[in-house]
């Protein structure tokens, strides 16, 4: 598994559209306000699949669909856009997850692949 940690929430990043999303630390500044900037602290590509766990300081979501780009995205760039909704959907960076609460995120909280 990869771990990576929170470094910065931005300020528009959490709101009531069950939808977070994740940049590495090379994130352009029009993104910053809606975005959860992570750095990996392993040494792991990342490789998640469905079927695995998403893991947010100590809560745990059961990953349902992973878009085709999506760790190849998050491996280059840290970039991967997490819909926390049962249905599956398209979006080709996506992550979806339940259940559909998003966690409570701190600065510095672990984020676990």
């Amino acid at each position: 598994m990869t771990v990576t940690e929170i470094t910065q929430i931005g300020k528009n990043a959490v709101n009531d559209e069950n939808i977070l999303v994740l940049f590495g630390q090379t994130i352009t500044s029009d993104l910053l306000d809606v975005s959860i900037v992570q750095k990996t602290i392993s040494d792991e590509p990342i490789a998640i699949e469905e079927g695995g766990e998403l893991i947010f300081g100590d809560q745990t979501y059961q990953i349902n669909g992973v878009g085709p780009l999506a760790n190849q995205n998050l491996n280059e760039i840290g970039h991967a856009t997490i819909f926390f909704q049962e249905e599956v959907g398209v979006i080709p960076n996506a992550i979806y997850v339940t259940p559909e609460v998003l966690p409570d995120l701190e600065v510095g909280m672990k984020i676990t692949f």
